[in-house]
């Protein structure tokens, strides 16, 4: 029988060079210790991947779950730094993680690296405002190497902004930073969505609004004329099944509108998911609808939401939105969560379900999509 550990290291170097998928390197890697080798210096490319959907938190348990569409199976691991955690999700596929200790970090769940972020009492929350530790944060977002004229240090290429408050506030910070710095904008309602896009910042605002923000002079610049097609109604506060996200796709700027029709006067179980893409015209300022994706998948939750070329390869289809809604009863003292997993079709509306995890997940703790990287 052949040993493997003695290939030398060129070769097994070489080999790396083929595998697409984080899973496949991670599995690679534990095949011997000078395979392995290759995986502790990082020397591979990491090739663009798809999301996981990492699963419910379950109480007591150190471990958690992520499903590959890749290889259509679960993987488990065991990452206690987000047990009992609220966590968001990125496209740069860092997690920020919030606990009842109301302490928030930055994780990486497949290398395991933490870096504390600033806290709680840095964040402009008004007096007399009441939540629950798990609702301080709305949305949270990790951007790498985003456009600033004073952090050229390449070791602070980490941009993590949230959407936090009851009026939907936009701060953000580094790590190593020592607080929060908030964005002024006295003009909008609130935020709703954030993305990065042409080496700009962008941000949706409660009414339909779009802005640039100015992380040097923590201000907003609206960009003129930019609302939301007029059939769409907004009207605030929404369901928390109807969203609106926004999408980055190879330099263009897409907005997705989720909406859960439903007859709630016979049955909370009639509904129907349907979701309308729109491209953003920077020229004419105005948004125009998509009759499809190409070759492109659309992943959305209300923790970050992306776009992947050619996913086919990751067993992914093309032309297709995966989504995970949630609804959230707020009826005191408890807290019912329901939540939707599946993959929508653009061409003829259909839906079908992935798995979601729990049945019932925890009123702090849903399906997330994770975006893998060893970076």
């Amino acid at each position: 029988m052949a040993d493997w550990s003695k290939l030398p290291y060129d070769i097994i170097h070489k080999v790396a060079t083929y595998l697409i998928s984080i899973e496949d390197f991670l599995a690679f890697s534990a095949v011997c210790s000078s395979w392995r080798s290759v995986y502790l210096t990082k020397q591979w490319h990491q090739h663009p991947q798809v999301p996981l959907l990492m699963l419910c938190d379950n109480e007591n348990s150190s471990a958690r779950s992520f499903i590959s569409l890749y290889r259509n199976k679960v993987y488990k691991s065991e990452l206690p730094e987000a047990c009992g955690r609220r966590c968001w999700g990125s496209s740069s596929g860092w997690l920020v993680t919030l606990g009842n200790d109301l302490k928030i970090h930055l994780l990486n769940p497949f290398t395991r690296v933490s870096e504390n972020l600033p806290p709680k009492s840095s964040l402009h929350i008004h007096f007399g405002e009441i939540l629950d530790w798990y609702e301080i944060i709305e949305k949270a977002f990790v951007f790498k190497k985003p456009c600033s004229t004073s952090h050229a240090n390449e070791d602070e290429d980490l941009l993590v902004m949230i959407i936090y408050g009851p009026l939907k506030q936009l701060a953000f910070c580094r790590p190593g930073y020592s607080s929060w710095k908030s964005i002024k904008d006295s003009s909008h309602a609130g935020f709703i969505d954030v993305t990065y896009v042409k080496d700009q910042i962008i941000a949706l605002c409660d009414m339909g609004s779009l802005v640039v923000i100015d992380i040097d002079g923590l201000s907003v610049i609206d960009i003129n004329g930019p609302h939301p097609p007029e059939h769409i109604a907004l009207s605030f506060p929404q369901w928390d099944w109807d969203q609106l996200f926004l999408v980055e796709s190879s330099g263009d700027l897409w907005m997705v509108y989720q909406n859960c029709t439903s007859n709630r006067r016979r049955s909370s179980n009639d509904q129907s998911m349907e979701f309308v893409a729109y491209s953003f015209d920077f020229n004419k300022k105005r948004w125009i609808r998509m009759s499809n994706l190409g070759n492109h998948a659309i992943f959305v939750s209300d923790n970050f939401s992306m776009s992947i070329h050619a996913p086919d390869r990751f067993n992914c289809k093309s032309n297709c939105i995966y989504f995970v809604g949630k609804e959230m009863e707020r009826r005191w003292p408890y807290r019912e969560v329901t939540v939707d997993v599946g993959v929508y079709t653009v061409t003829d509306g259909n839906s079908e379900p992935l798995c979601r995890g729990p049945q019932f997940p925890l009123y702090y703790s849903f399906p997330i999509w994770v975006m893998p990287t060893l970076r």
